[in-house]
């Protein structure tokens, strides 16, 4: 009697320790990453003129050590900056070289507060055909999530944790068999 009392206990046990992995395998995880509130020039703008600069806004402060900013071209991959970004709490901004007619692609890469890297890009036109421009503006996008480097560590986590959960509930099985 005493010895099936014990392997119920420790049966009950080991269920029960298995629903810690499971609860953790449920949860959401917590996402804290920086997100870009705005660029400038905005996304798909239309400038007369070549910016001097570009620029990009985000909810957090940024780490200054690890941001980079890149202007570039479909056709001509070269960094159009002329300087290293400058970080500025939650924004940072490069200098650009006079940009000719055309559409560019201003790609940032930073390392967020939570020490995420945190990538993504935003398009314009210098010399717009139709003559119209967007000169200056900032296009606000608190939605939008910014791309991660890191898409996840789930994966391994979940096997980690799921087979831990597996072999918590066989053992509790095996010692309720044992004690019949």
């Amino acid at each position: 009697m005493r010895s099936r009392l014990a392997s119920a206990a420790l049966a009950v046990g080991l269920l029960g320790g298995a629903a810690v992995p499971a609860t953790v395998l449920v949860a959401p995880a917590a996402s804290a990453h920086s997100v870009l509130l705005s660029s400038e020039p905005a996304d798909g703008a239309t400038l007369e003129a070549s910016p001097e600069e570009v620029s990009f806004t985000f909810n957090e402060e940024i780490n200054q050590s690890f941001a980079t900013i890149a202007v570039t071209t479909a056709d001509d991959r070269t960094n159009r900056t002329t300087a290293d970004p400058v970080v500025e709490g939650p924004t940072v901004r490069a200098e650009v070289d006079e940009l000719p007619p055309g559409e560019y692609t201003a790609g940032y890469r930073v390392t967020s507060a939570d020490g995420h890297v945190v990538s993504g890009s935003a398009t314009f036109t210098v010399g717009g055909a139709d003559g119209s421009t967007q000169d200056d503006a900032t296009r606000d996008a608190p939605d939008q999530v910014a791309e991660e480097d890191d898409k996840s560590n789930l994966a391994p986590a979940f096997w980690v944790v799921g087979g831990l959960a597996v072999l918590l509930v066989v053992g509790g099985f095996f010692l309720l068999r044992r004690g019949d």
